[in-house]
This record gives C-alpha cells, structure tokens and sequence, in this order.
C-alpha cells in the first residue's frame, strides 16, 4: 500500500472484532466506514444502513460523546470514536452505553482494528510475495522463458545484483526454517516444486539462514550476476534433483564434485548400468575412500578427513587398483572410475553423500 493510498476497513474483519468483542463487554457495537456506513454491528439488521453519529465524528475527526438518548433521531447514549489506520481516518466505532464507561471500550475496539488490520495486510502481501516467488521460480525451472523476463521479475522481487538459488531436500518437512518468510530485496520464501524446496535470495542475504541438520540434501547455487548465469544454474540444479541421491548431505558436502554428478544426472538410464561398471569391484569404505583422496589437496589431509593412518590410506588405494585394474594416479583413470561410483550412487547401489 502506499502512502497516498486510502486505507479501507474489511467489513468482514470489522464483524470478526465486533462478534468477539461485544458479547465480552455486553454492550451493543457499530463499526461504520469512512462514509459513516455501518459495515458491522451486533444487530445485523442495522450492517449497510447511515449511523448519524458517525458522520459527525467523521467531519470533526473526534470522540463524539452521547449522553442522553433523543428517540426521535434513533440515537442512543454513547460513545462515537474516529478510527485511524496508517495515520489516516477511515472509519469509527461505536459503543452503546454511558459515555464515561464505554469511551475505554472504544479505545480498546479501534486497537484492536488497528492490529488486526496491520496482521490481515502483512498475510495479504506475504501471500502476494509467495506467489510472486512460486511464478518467479517456476519460469526459472521450467527453463522456457527469455533472459529478459527473468529480470524484469527479479526487479519486480527487488532482487538486483548477484542472487543465489537454493536448493532443499529436508529430511523433516516441517521444519521451521520452511516458513520463513521473505524479505524483500534479499530472499524469497520457500517454494516446492519437482520434489524439493527452492529459494532465491541476494548473495549478501547473510541472515537468511540455510538448513543446519548434516543429514539433509542442501545446495546453494554460485553467484549468478545475469538471468543467463540463472536459467544455467536452474537447469543443472533441476537435473540433480532428478535422481536426489546424487544430491550432497551437508556433511558430505566437502567430497562432492558437482561436475562429475550432473553429468552422471544427465546420463540415460540406460546408460548407467555401462558407466558404473568400473567401480563394480569397489565396496563403499574404498568408493569413499576413492572420493576423499580426490577431493584432497594432499594425501595427509585425505588421510585425516578418514581417520586412518596414511599408510593405512596408501594401502588403500593399492587395493582400489588391484580390484579394478585401474591406475589412480593417473588422472583420467581416477576421473573414470569417480564417474562410475556416482553412476552406482545414483542406481542406489551405494549411500556416500
């Protein structure tokens, strides 16, 4: 809303104050918009005719109090109080009764407007910007929607510069960090879509949080700094969800090459079988082991990230050699034989990541 726009009072949010309020204070409540409308009110009979009172209060923009009864005018003791939302007028409430004891209750009914207001428009713009989000990345992953689109309605999200699009396969779906919601211009909600969780978000969002659990399947997107970058990225990530086991735990995230899993991703199923073959041989202790020194700088650090001794670790790869026939010191037999353990993890035939 902005700030010239008039605040307009729901008439069915009145009447959910009024329905609460006025059995509790057993006095009789109107709540009339700006025109002096009554659009709820405890006798139902009276819900779009003119309340006079409020048109006073309305032209002078204060209580107007009520202190006897004039039957001719079908008025009654009471309390006329100008409502304001967003620091504007927009409506009064009425209370039936001596102006000295309900004048409170009338001040206690506009608070209540007024919180309940601002908590029916922040849920109204939160499902605006939800599925602003779900459209968003929707085109993003479906893939079939020009560059320029994709920026237009990351403008339109107030998401400019480098974003990030994450990508969640919690292993609690209700986990609280689901709902969070979006702060505009930094990161949108979370969306489902092709069986996972999916969010955009600016690079520097640094409180927006990610999934703390290891044992759930996480990943963060690299800078992309045009819609080009973006659709790429959405491309390869939706790939990966297709075959989720290739999708890296949190605490496995360090062993993870995420060339070598979208390219497997991408291998027809009826290839997989072929391109697994290598690693036949392999138990998932040397696969690992295999993925660990690969990953590794040096073979110390390999050594340490599996808790061995190294020459424990040499004696390993040793063996690997031995049962595949592969030498892993060279890198292209090593990047084949890393090809076909991903090739058995994404035929489930093992758990590494």
């Amino acid at each position: 809303m902005s700030e010239k726009e008039q605040p307009r009072l729901s008439g069915a949010l009145a009447q959910k104050v009024v329905d609460t309020i006025a059995p509790t204070i057993n006095r009789h409540v109107n709540i009339m918009n700006a025109h002096g409308i009554i659009i709820a009110s405890s006798d139902a009979s009276r819900v779009g005719t003119l309340h006079e009172g409020s048109v006073e209060a309305i032209r002078r923009n204060e209580a107007i109090r009520v202190t006897q009864a004039d039957e001719t005018a079908g008025t009654q003791p009471g309390v006329n109080l100008p409502l304001a939302l967003n620091e504007r007028l927009c409506g009064v409430v009425g209370v039936t009764g001596a102006p000295h004891e309900v004048e409170p209750l009338a001040d206690l009914i506009a608070l209540t407007v007024q919180l309940l207001f601002a908590q029916e428009r922040e849920h109204s713009r939160s499902a605006r910007r939800a599925a602003e989000a779900r459209d968003l990345i929707s085109a993003l992953l479906a893939g079939r929607v020009a560059a320029e689109v994709v920026d237009r309605n990351l403008e339109a999200h107030g998401l400019r510069g480098p974003v990030q699009l994450e990508l969640w396969l919690p292993r609690d779906g209700r986990d609280p960090l689901l709902e969070q919601a979006a702060a505009e211009g930094l990161r949108t909600s979370w969306v489902s879509l092709f069986g996972a969780h999916w969010r955009l978000r600016a690079s520097a969002d640094d409180a927006a949080g990610q999934p703390a659990k290891p044992s759930d399947r996480f990943l963060g997107g690299a800078d992309a700094f045009d819609a080009g970058a973006l659709l790429a990225q959405a491309e390869m990530m939706r790939t990966l969800v297709a075959r989720p086991a290739l999708l890296p735990q949190r605490a496995h995230r360090e062993i993870w090459n995420q060339d070598i899993a979208v390219a497997v991703a991408r291998t027809p199923a009826r290839s997989l079988a072929y391109l697994a073959a290598p690693a036949r041989a392999l138990n998932q202790e040397q696969a690992k082991t295999l993925l660990v020194v690969a990953a590794a700088s040096a073979m110390s650090q390999a050594a340490e990230a599996l808790h061995i001794h190294r020459n424990t670790l040499v004696q390993r790869l040793e063996r690997i050699g031995q049962v595949t026939g592969a030498d892993i010191r060279q890198a292209n037999e090593s990047l084949r034989l890393q090809h076909a353990v991903y090739a058995r993890i994404a035929l489930d035939e093992m758990q590494i990541f």
